[in-house]
């Protein structure tokens, strides 16, 4: 149950009247009503409840409807919340609580609506501004502004975690500083004309700009600008690479998306910020439910064989696919709940995974998936252009080729997932399931390569020759180890290579280059 919680306690003192603030008039309403209006056109909003004196009732033609609750207000702000928390846990099931100050009279529907879908992957969502004057203090020291912001309501909780740790006698305002410092947070700093009346002079600003931004806000529920869908991934990676075209494909986005959201009937979405090739939105449809909107560039060139990945091992080991939008480049899938990434250590489960990888693979038909050989010498032709670390890579892809041609050159081709690590197996509610295919034409064993990288990277204290070891024999179980290992090292090449293009610093690449010599050791050793 989401709840909307109204802060309406305040009696005004700064705004130099005998009524509180929020009673006093735009146009002819309290703007404590127009509050109310935007909690009452929420999508999401189940209850809303109003922290006030009782006797402020009378003020307002929305407090006195009679389906708000009302919560008596404290001697402090901080009184005030643990009243309206604790009239929320004594008289409802609430899942989520969204915390709104009754003179800020800005606040639009579409927000409510976006912060309580973010408490799907976060556990507090805070509305922030950004500082863009100097800051002094009275001791004279110098700040640097970029390390602090304004915090604001609206602010959004997962009411379970904020009651366990509100404490009314904090010494901060700000109700996230209660959180444990691990707790997932959301800093919304897109919500720029958050104007909360503390002066009579606001009042004036107020009754000129609430018809212009209403309006403007029930625009944006319909028209879309490209900056909406950018990124921290695409800013990482696409946009810094590949800015003409990565602009012009978030205008297409912009444009499209209003389209494809009547088609699939979605009502919400959050942009991942983390996808760095595309688009991944976490979205809500009337139709299909909790779905994820995938959007990939036509120049990254992965739609067509990540849908005929999803088309061909469907009902195996792969997220289920609702539906796609080829003029648009995009993919309908299930959301996989809880979605937690794959453990090798959560061995049960992943074995079982495993077990369904193996058996829902096919050999590849004509035309179907990339063709892992080819990208192999692609990579190997061009190696010695390569910005940084071109020398060793060239060398590994030298290798890896020979290598490729000795164990599996007379392999059956399979089409293959092709990208297995940890991050693109999520757990569901039956298992593990797989996302985010590459397609790939490619012998079986190449499957484990990126699961088997990603872990003993992960996990470099436990010892990268004992962790290969390890996982070489988990998966000798399904293919011989010998192929696995000669998979990973030519694999490892390709990937590596990759790096120096996805990543800004050598980093990345120096870790492994280290962890290719140490993988080329051990196949020289069995030689």
């Amino acid at each position: 149950m989401n709840i909307a919680m109204i802060m309406s306690g305040g009696v005004g003192k700064r705004f130099g009247t005998l009524l509180p603030k929020q009673y006093t008039l735009i146009h002819g309403r309290p703007v404590i009503d127009y509050v109310i209006d935007a909690c009452r056109e929420a999508k999401a909003v189940d209850k809303i409840v109003v922290v006030c004196d009782p006797q402020c009732v009378q003020f307002s033609a929305e407090l006195s409807a009679g389906d708000i609750e009302i919560a008596p207000n404290g001697s402090e702000r901080c009184y005030s919340l643990q009243n309206g928390l604790e009239f929320i846990q004594e008289h409802y099931n609430c899942d989520n609580v969204c915390i709104l100050d009754a003179v800020a009279p800005f606040v639009y529907p579409e927000l409510i609506d976006e912060y309580f879908a973010r408490l799907t992957e976060y556990d507090c969502v805070i509305t922030c501004q950004k500082i863009t004057g100097e800051l002094g203090n009275y001791d004279y020291a110098i700040l640097d502004r970029n390390n602090y912001y304004i915090s604001q309501s609206p602010e959004a909780f997962r009411f379970s975690l904020l009651m366990r740790y509100f404490d009314p006698e904090f010494p901060s305002s700000e109700l996230a500083n209660q959180l444990p410092a691990d707790t997932k947070r959301y800093l919304n700093f897109e919500f720029k004309n958050n104007l909360k009346i503390t002066y009579d002079f606001e009042l004036k600003y107020a009754e000129h700009m609430i018809a212009y931004f209403r309006e403007r806000y029930r625009r944006s529920v319909k028209v879309y600008e490209k900056e909406v869908f950018i990124t921290e991934g695409l800013q990482a990676y696409l946009l810094r690479t590949q800015p003409k075209e990565t602009n012009e494909w978030l205008m297409h986005v912009a444009e499209n998306y209003p389209r494809l959201a009547e088609k699939w009937e979605i009502t919400s979405f959050i942009a991942n910020q983390t996808s760095r090739y595309g688009l991944v939105l976490l979205a809500q449809s009337a139709r299909f439910g909790d779905v994820i909107v995938k959007l990939i560039p036509p120049f990254v060139e992965r739609y067509a064989n990540e849908k005929s990945c999803y088309l061909a091992l469907s009902n195996t080991f792969m997220c289920r696919l609702c539906d796609c939008d080829d003029a648009a480049n995009a993919l309908l899938l299930e959301r996989v709940k809880p979605g937690d990434y794959a453990r090798f250590e959560d061995n049960l489960l992943l074995t079982r995974f495993w077990d369904n990888v193996f058996a829902g693979v096919a050999p590849a038909q004509a035309d179907q998936g990339e063709d892992y050989r080819a990208g192999l010498y692609a990579r190997l032709q061009s190696a010695e252009k390569l910005p940084y670390c071109s020398a060793p890579i060239a060398k590994h892809l030298q290798l890896a080729a020979a290598l490729y041609e000795r164990c599996f050159a007379k392999e059956t081709m399979y089409l293959i997932h092709g990208d297995l690590h940890e991050y693109n197996i999520l757990k569901g509610a039956n298992g593990y399931v797989a996302v985010d295919p590459i397609g790939f034409c490619a012998p079986l064993a190449f499957e484990t390569s990126r699961f088997i990288r990603n872990d003993v990277l992960r996990n470099a204290k436990f010892g990268t020759t004992a962790r290969l070891s390890l996982l070489f024999d988990y998966f000798g179980r399904w293919l011989p180890v010998e192929q696995v290992q000669a998979a990973l090292y030519i694999d490892l090449s390709v990937t590596t290579y990759n790096s120096v293009y996805e990543n800004e610093t050598p980093r990345e690449t120096e870790r492994m280059l280290a962890l290719l010599d140490t993988v080329r050791a051990g196949l020289a050793h069995n030689e």
